[in-house]
């Protein structure tokens, strides 16, 4: 067999891979088809190609994973048994910002439905990959790392507390200067998620100086980020007078 036909047997090998690893990703979109592909095993079959030779098809495995997690409770719980969340931490580090943003969009699709299912994501390692990404040079990156953070520390007091310890909160606070509006957004209510729970957290808010960047935004053009903004402001202020002096102090009215 002369080396021609062995390489025609690898080029077939990878379009199979690419176009099985597109397809399953755009019938996850749909959800009349999650069951079915739930039922093909279809996390089994996305596992390993998240560490294939071909970055798009990484990038592709990462999304079908993030769009079925999405879906329900039951299909992220599928991601953690699958062991598919310490791959995406392994890779997050040395692979390029679109590989980026899918892999961190599997994480928050997990993390957003339970503290449970949030701990899991913490407990593979993923808050210090997640804070990494927040200095990424591109804003989507950053962004959807943002989103991550902000839904696990939304859900209880422990596991924001775990963000915080991540050193999170300076880097979330230095995202919300950035011109982006949605990156902008998202800190925002990143930021509200952490601060909600306790003055203790209030307070690391606070002392990473997010009030003085948070409060002239009060007064900006785009209502969606006005709405996150202020929303953070009264997570600050509802604890107690000291904190509630902050925010009056930064001349929000």
């Amino acid at each position: 067999m002369s080396s021609n036909a062995v390489l025609d047997v690898f080029e077939k090998y990878q379009k199979a891979r690419v176009q099985f690893v597109q397809k399953v990703a755009e019938l996850a979109t749909r959800p009349q088809n999650i069951d079915a592909l739930q039922g093909a095993g279809v996390m089994r079959l996305l596992r390993p190609l998240l560490l294939d030779v071909v970055p798009s098809i990484q990038q592709s495995a990462a999304m079908a994973l993030g769009r079925l997690a999405n879906h329900s409770d039951d299909l992220a719980e599928d991601v953690v048994a699958n062991e598919i969340l310490p791959q995406l931490v392994y890779s997050l580090g040395d692979q390029n910002r679109f590989y980026k943003k899918a892999a961190t969009y599997v994480l928050r699709s997990v993390a957003k439905h339970s503290p449970e299912l949030a701990q899991a994501v913490v407990d593979s390692g993923a808050l210090y990959s997640l804070t990494t990404c927040l200095e990424d040079f591109d804003p989507g990156v950053k962004e959807s790392a943002a989103w991550a953070i902000g839904y696990i520390a939304s859900h209880n007091q422990a596991l924001a507390h775990n963000v915080v310890d991540a050193g999170a909160v300076p880097l979330l606070v230095l995202c919300i200067q950035e011109p982006e509006l949605t990156l902008k957004r998202v800190c925002a209510s990143a930021l509200s998620d952490i601060c909600k729970h306790t003055a203790e957290l209030a307070q690391a808010v606070v002392d990473a100086g997010a009030v003085p960047y948070l409060a002239p935004m009060v007064q900006h053009e785009d209502f969606k980020l006005k709405r996150q903004v202020c929303a953070c402001l009264a997570q600050i202020a509802k604890h107690e007078v000291d904190l509630a002096e902050v925010v009056v102090e930064a001349e929000i009215f």
